[in-house]
């Protein structure tokens, strides 16, 4: 019964942890809506950008694929978005920079990763190897369906496990499309001050995270369950195949 109960506050600490972020950004966002109104305001915001004129879409998409190396969270990223170009075109650029962000990491991974990989993993490298060369597009899918992963991270070590590209690139941007869609959304909403536009869309970023949570659990087992039949299978394929006694026999008694 105590371990049982040591259990679950274990797995309440470790929900509190990573949906910390999600609750932080959305809530520094809401406070400066609230004390500095003009800071959020789309069309305040515009006539900053004018300068820029039709560059700064492109200056945006590059900020984002330069993301990785800033460590900052990409949800914050996608928030500006909606508030700089509204939900539709800040969806758009922000998965294109999302895209090239997936490039830049699994560029890095791929030339300096293979090595810390191979130590970190050991005897099981093989085996992730193979899963991550197989399964590509189902690991970039994992990594970015459910926010509070962190998805940088885990496309990193698929990267440097030999992943290959486009299959992971196009899972991630898939895989990202729920979340990116409902954070411009709040994004927009919010320097609109459109209140309960605002509220349907946190409601909606915490739907999408419990079902992430959900989607991402069945799928991390299905690939594991892949990953550990796919040894066993080539094995009992190498295995020297026995003949029957009874066949030996009746070939023999043929041949007297």
């Amino acid at each position: 019964m105590l371990m049982h109960g040591h259990t679950k506050g274990g797995k309440l600490k470790l929900g509190l942890k990573l949906v910390a972020p999600l609750c932080i950004s959305v809530g520094l966002l809401v406070a400066l809506r609230i004390v500095g109104p003009q800071y959020l305001d789309q069309q305040h915001l515009s006539g900053v950008l004018r300068p820029l004129g039709h560059w700064a879409p492109l200056v945006f998409v590059l900020l984002l694929g330069a993301r990785p190396v800033t460590l900052l969270p990409g949800q914050l990223f996608a928030a500006v978005g909606g508030i700089l170009f509204g939900t539709l075109m800040g969806t758009v650029y922000a998965l294109v920079g999302s895209l090239l962000a997936t490039a830049l990491i699994h560029l890095l991974s791929s030339r300096f990763g293979r090595g810390p990989m191979k130590r970190l993993a050991g005897h099981r490298h093989d085996g992730i190897e193979r899963a991550a060369r197989k399964h590509g597009f189902q690991v970039g899918f994992l990594a970015c369906i459910n926010s509070i992963i962190p998805a940088d991270v885990m496309l990193a070590a698929a990267s440097a496990a030999g992943a290959r590209f486009w299959p992971l690139a196009l899972g991630a941007v898939v895989g990202s499309v729920p979340g990116t869609l409902l954070t411009t959304s709040f994004g927009s909403s919010l320097s609109q001050g459109k209140t309960w536009t605002t509220v349907a869309s946190v409601g909606g970023l915490l739907v999408s995270l419990t079902l992430g949570i959900i989607l991402g659990r069945r799928l991390a087992r299905e690939l594991t369950t892949k990953g550990e039949a796919e040894p066993s299978a080539q094995e009992a394929a190498r295995a020297p195949s026995r003949r029957p006694v009874l066949s030996s026999e009746l070939s023999r008694g043929v041949g007297a």
